[in-house]
Protein backbone atom coordinates (compact mmCIF):
# COMPACT_ATOMS: atom_id res chain seq x y z
CA UNK A 1 0.00 0.00 0.00
CA UNK A 2 2.72 2.01 0.87
CA UNK A 3 4.26 1.55 -2.46
CA UNK A 4 1.39 2.11 -4.37
CA UNK A 5 0.79 5.17 -2.60
CA UNK A 6 4.48 6.30 -2.98
CA UNK A 7 4.14 5.36 -6.84
CA UNK A 8 0.88 7.67 -6.95
CA UNK A 9 2.43 10.75 -5.32
CA UNK A 10 5.56 10.24 -7.84
CA UNK A 11 3.38 10.70 -10.71
CA UNK A 12 1.06 13.70 -9.47
CA UNK A 13 4.60 15.62 -8.61
CA UNK A 14 5.32 14.47 -12.68
CA UNK A 15 2.56 15.89 -14.18
CA UNK A 16 2.61 19.33 -11.73
CA UNK A 17 5.66 19.51 -12.74
CA UNK A 18 5.31 18.76 -16.51
CA UNK A 19 2.07 21.32 -16.64
CA UNK A 20 4.08 24.05 -14.73
CA UNK A 21 6.88 23.57 -17.68
CA UNK A 22 4.18 23.52 -20.38
CA UNK A 23 2.64 26.70 -18.75
CA UNK A 24 5.60 28.85 -17.75
CA UNK A 25 7.15 30.87 -20.98
CA UNK A 26 9.89 28.54 -22.86
CA UNK A 27 12.05 31.27 -23.63
CA UNK A 28 15.28 30.24 -22.16
CA UNK A 29 16.19 29.99 -25.81
CA UNK A 30 14.80 32.66 -27.59
CA UNK A 31 16.13 35.86 -28.86
CA UNK A 32 17.00 38.73 -26.36
CA UNK A 33 14.95 41.22 -29.08
CA UNK A 34 12.01 38.90 -28.35
CA UNK A 35 12.27 39.03 -24.59
CA UNK A 36 13.18 42.02 -23.70
CA UNK A 37 12.47 46.04 -24.15
CA UNK A 38 15.22 47.03 -26.68
CA UNK A 39 15.98 50.32 -29.15
CA UNK A 40 16.62 50.98 -32.14
CA UNK A 41 18.29 54.01 -34.36
CA UNK A 42 17.95 54.45 -37.95
CA UNK A 43 19.37 56.97 -40.21
CA UNK A 44 17.64 57.88 -43.75
CA UNK A 45 18.20 60.11 -46.57
CA UNK A 46 14.72 60.62 -48.77
CA UNK A 47 13.29 62.74 -51.76
CA UNK A 48 10.08 64.36 -51.28
CA UNK A 49 6.82 65.61 -53.03
CA UNK A 50 5.32 68.21 -51.96
CA UNK A 51 1.51 68.59 -52.10
CA UNK A 52 -1.63 70.69 -51.40
CA UNK A 53 -0.45 74.06 -50.14
CA UNK A 54 3.53 73.89 -50.53
CA UNK A 55 3.07 72.54 -54.10
CA UNK A 56 1.59 76.03 -54.54
CA UNK A 57 4.40 77.27 -52.76
CA UNK A 58 7.29 75.33 -54.69
CA UNK A 59 6.27 72.39 -57.07
CA UNK A 60 9.48 70.53 -57.22
CA UNK A 61 10.81 67.26 -55.92
CA UNK A 62 13.02 68.16 -52.94
CA UNK A 63 16.49 66.17 -52.98
CA UNK A 64 17.59 66.86 -49.32
CA UNK A 65 15.86 65.52 -46.22
CA UNK A 66 17.65 63.47 -43.80
CA UNK A 67 15.32 61.48 -41.14
CA UNK A 68 16.74 59.80 -37.53
CA UNK A 69 14.29 58.07 -35.00
CA UNK A 70 14.86 55.95 -32.54
CA UNK A 71 12.14 53.31 -31.39
CA UNK A 72 11.89 51.59 -27.66
CA UNK A 73 10.60 47.99 -29.60
CA UNK A 74 8.54 45.44 -26.62
CA UNK A 75 7.62 42.34 -27.09
CA UNK A 76 4.71 41.71 -28.95
CA UNK A 77 5.28 43.67 -31.93
CA UNK A 78 5.31 47.19 -30.81
CA UNK A 79 7.47 50.43 -30.25
CA UNK A 80 7.46 54.15 -29.27
CA UNK A 81 9.92 56.63 -30.80
CA UNK A 82 11.21 59.96 -31.20
CA UNK A 83 11.92 61.48 -35.07
CA UNK A 84 13.30 63.90 -35.97
CA UNK A 85 15.46 65.69 -39.24
CA UNK A 86 16.34 68.40 -42.34
CA UNK A 87 13.86 68.75 -45.13
CA UNK A 88 14.44 71.74 -47.43
CA UNK A 89 13.31 72.36 -50.81
CA UNK A 90 14.07 75.92 -52.95
CA UNK A 91 12.87 77.03 -56.22
CA UNK A 92 13.95 79.64 -58.17
CA UNK A 93 11.51 81.96 -60.89
CA UNK A 94 13.31 84.03 -63.16
CA UNK A 95 13.72 87.76 -63.15
CA UNK A 96 10.71 89.44 -62.78
CA UNK A 97 9.41 93.00 -62.02
CA UNK A 98 7.67 92.45 -58.21
CA UNK A 99 5.65 95.23 -56.38
CA UNK A 100 7.29 95.28 -52.45
CA UNK A 101 4.93 97.26 -50.21
CA UNK A 102 5.70 101.22 -52.17
CA UNK A 103 8.84 99.63 -54.02
CA UNK A 104 8.75 98.24 -57.20
CA UNK A 105 12.10 95.91 -57.66
CA UNK A 106 13.24 93.51 -60.60
CA UNK A 107 14.59 90.56 -58.87
CA UNK A 108 15.46 86.83 -59.15
CA UNK A 109 12.66 85.06 -57.15
CA UNK A 110 13.76 81.98 -54.68
CA UNK A 111 11.16 80.28 -53.00
CA UNK A 112 13.02 78.39 -49.62
CA UNK A 113 11.79 76.06 -47.25
CA UNK A 114 12.94 74.56 -44.52
CA UNK A 115 11.18 71.86 -41.71
CA UNK A 116 12.63 70.43 -39.19
CA UNK A 117 9.98 67.95 -37.38
CA UNK A 118 10.52 66.79 -33.63
CA UNK A 119 7.71 63.86 -33.08
CA UNK A 120 6.69 60.96 -30.99
CA UNK A 121 5.74 57.73 -33.20
CA UNK A 122 4.34 54.76 -32.68
CA UNK A 123 4.42 51.29 -34.50
CA UNK A 124 3.23 48.26 -35.29
CA UNK A 125 5.53 45.53 -36.85
CA UNK A 126 3.81 42.27 -38.82
CA UNK A 127 7.14 39.94 -37.78
CA UNK A 128 8.75 39.56 -34.06
CA UNK A 129 11.46 41.72 -33.01
CA UNK A 130 14.06 39.30 -34.03
CA UNK A 131 13.13 38.57 -37.49
CA UNK A 132 15.24 39.43 -40.25
CA UNK A 133 12.83 41.30 -42.14
CA UNK A 134 9.95 43.44 -40.42
CA UNK A 135 7.42 45.07 -42.35
CA UNK A 136 5.57 48.43 -40.27
CA UNK A 137 3.10 50.68 -40.16
CA UNK A 138 3.09 53.92 -37.74
CA UNK A 139 1.93 56.80 -36.86
CA UNK A 140 3.69 60.22 -35.67
CA UNK A 141 2.54 63.30 -34.16
CA UNK A 142 3.63 66.65 -32.53
CA UNK A 143 5.61 69.35 -34.36
CA UNK A 144 7.99 71.15 -36.78
CA UNK A 145 9.84 74.56 -36.75
CA UNK A 146 9.30 76.03 -40.27
CA UNK A 147 11.38 78.67 -42.06
CA UNK A 148 9.72 79.93 -44.73
CA UNK A 149 12.23 82.81 -46.98
CA UNK A 150 11.05 83.73 -50.05
CA UNK A 151 14.32 85.86 -51.49
CA UNK A 152 13.13 88.57 -54.16
CA UNK A 153 17.32 89.60 -54.59
CA UNK A 154 18.55 91.01 -51.73
CA UNK A 155 15.16 91.63 -49.64
CA UNK A 156 13.43 88.29 -48.57
CA UNK A 157 9.90 87.73 -47.05
CA UNK A 158 10.19 85.53 -43.97
CA UNK A 159 7.86 83.84 -41.64
CA UNK A 160 9.12 81.28 -38.98
CA UNK A 161 7.88 79.06 -35.93
CA UNK A 162 6.78 75.45 -34.41
CA UNK A 163 3.74 74.23 -36.02
CA UNK A 164 2.15 71.23 -35.43
CA UNK A 165 2.56 68.17 -37.21
CA UNK A 166 1.30 64.64 -38.21
CA UNK A 167 3.05 61.97 -39.93
CA UNK A 168 1.67 58.59 -40.35
CA UNK A 169 3.98 56.22 -42.68
CA UNK A 170 4.70 52.42 -43.84
CA UNK A 171 7.77 51.33 -43.65
CA UNK A 172 10.46 47.71 -43.91
CA UNK A 173 13.46 46.91 -42.23
CA UNK A 174 15.71 44.16 -43.80
CA UNK A 175 18.15 42.76 -41.54
CA UNK A 176 19.76 39.88 -43.41
CA UNK A 177 19.11 37.23 -40.76
CA UNK A 178 17.32 36.82 -37.89
CA UNK A 179 19.17 38.63 -34.72
CA UNK A 180 21.44 40.54 -36.71
CA UNK A 181 21.93 43.85 -35.79
CA UNK A 182 22.60 45.83 -38.83
CA UNK A 183 20.12 46.30 -41.35
CA UNK A 184 18.43 48.77 -44.04
CA UNK A 185 15.13 50.14 -43.58
CA UNK A 186 13.16 52.26 -46.74
CA UNK A 187 10.18 54.00 -45.75
CA UNK A 188 7.52 56.03 -47.42
CA UNK A 189 5.99 58.81 -44.97
CA UNK A 190 3.29 60.73 -45.55
CA UNK A 191 3.52 64.22 -43.12
CA UNK A 192 1.34 67.29 -43.21
CA UNK A 193 2.61 70.42 -41.06
CA UNK A 194 -0.33 73.06 -40.32
CA UNK A 195 1.58 76.48 -41.39
CA UNK A 196 -0.10 78.99 -43.60
CA UNK A 197 1.86 81.85 -44.65
CA UNK A 198 1.54 84.61 -47.90
CA UNK A 199 1.83 81.54 -50.94
CA UNK A 200 2.21 78.79 -48.77
CA UNK A 201 -1.50 78.62 -48.31
CA UNK A 202 -3.77 75.75 -46.06
CA UNK A 203 -0.97 73.49 -44.63
CA UNK A 204 2.49 72.24 -45.92
CA UNK A 205 2.16 68.76 -46.74
CA UNK A 206 4.54 66.41 -48.49
CA UNK A 207 4.97 62.78 -49.55
CA UNK A 208 8.64 61.84 -48.36
CA UNK A 209 10.30 58.46 -50.00
CA UNK A 210 13.27 57.09 -47.81
CA UNK A 211 16.16 55.03 -47.34
CA UNK A 212 19.18 54.18 -45.15
CA UNK A 213 20.50 52.36 -42.13
CA UNK A 214 19.12 50.86 -39.03
CA UNK A 215 20.88 49.29 -36.04
CA UNK A 216 18.99 47.63 -33.46
CA UNK A 217 20.30 46.32 -29.71
CA UNK A 218 19.85 45.61 -26.23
Amino acid sequence: MKRITALIALLAFTMAAQAQYRNEPNDVFASQFDRYVTFSLAARYGVAMPLGGQKGYIDRISPANVAIEGEWLFPKHFSLGIKTGYQYNQQRLDRQVYELGDETVSAVQTRTLTIIPAMVSASYYFAENSAAIRPYVQLAGGGAYVDYTNFFGPLSDQNNGFKAAISPAIGLKFFGQRDQKLGAEVQAQYQNVFFNYDLLRNSSPSLMLSAGLVYRMY
